[in-house]
């Protein structure tokens, strides 16, 4: 049985994505996974409360410098997941249905998240 939308026709799926778009997605996932990353570092800063001996306006320049460095190269080294989780969002949310470059790894018996 088919889908029906709420006008009573079937959907069509979504043409597919080119790799072009789907490199700017890529990118502009990444680019608000480090975003999110250098404020929640920004934040642990503010919450542990601690000033240097040299605390003033450069130093805060400085350190928010720093942590807007570290979010993006944490972010470009994997971080935490968020940008491929907003891909697979977007994908989803498009109809676009991207077919698994390999096989999921089987979960052997008994073993974590795996059936008894």
């Amino acid at each position: 049985m088919d889908a029906v939308n709420a006008a009573g026709t079937t959907p069509t799926p979504a043409p597919a994505m080119s790799p072009a778009d789907e490199r700017k997605l890529r990118s502009t996932a990444n680019e608000i996974e480090s975003i999110f990353l250098s404020q929640m570092l920004k934040m642990m800063r503010q919450a542990s409360g601690k000033a240097g001996p040299l605390s003033g306006t450069g130093q805060r320049v400085y350190q928010e410098m720093m942590d807007e460095q570290l979010g993006r190269t944490m972010a470009k080294s994997g971080g935490i997941g968020l940008s491929d989780m907003l891909v697979k969002d977007v994908l989803r949310r498009q109809g676009v249905v991207k077919k698994p470059s390999s096989e999921p790894a089987e979960v052997p018996k008994g073993a974590a998240g795996g059936l008894p």
